[in-house]
């Protein structure tokens, strides 16, 4: 269990570093650092240590898995025109398929 004053001093430790890379690196990103880890590690993980008191097991291996079957194996079968629709096309095939099963 953490004080209240550890995890606000972890706060501010994780703006600063996350400050300092992207001084450092910043001229190399070329999303300007607009990535879900740094987010969620910045703004969510003290969040996530007050409520749960624990950050073990804290990963993005399931959204990581869900985007590479949901969103990029479908962009690949897209004929890259309009992709949005195709890939929602797809999906509704798919599941009025299964349901039909």
């Amino acid at each position: 269990m953490f004080k209240e004053s550890e995890l606000k001093n972890f706060q501010e430790a994780i703006e600063k570093w996350a400050n300092l890379f992207i001084k450092l690196f910043g001229q190399f990103s070329n999303s300007d650092f607009k990535l879900s880890k740094l987010h969620s590690w910045v703004h969510h993980i003290v969040d996530i240590i007050r409520e749960f008191r624990t950050i073990n097991g804290y990963t993005t291996e399931t959204y990581e898995a869900l985007y590479k079957t949901y969103v990029k194996i479908l962009y690949c079968l897209s004929n890259k025109k309009d992709v949005k629709e195709q890939m929602i096309k797809t999906v509704n095939i798919n599941i009025n398929y299964h349901v039909k099963l």
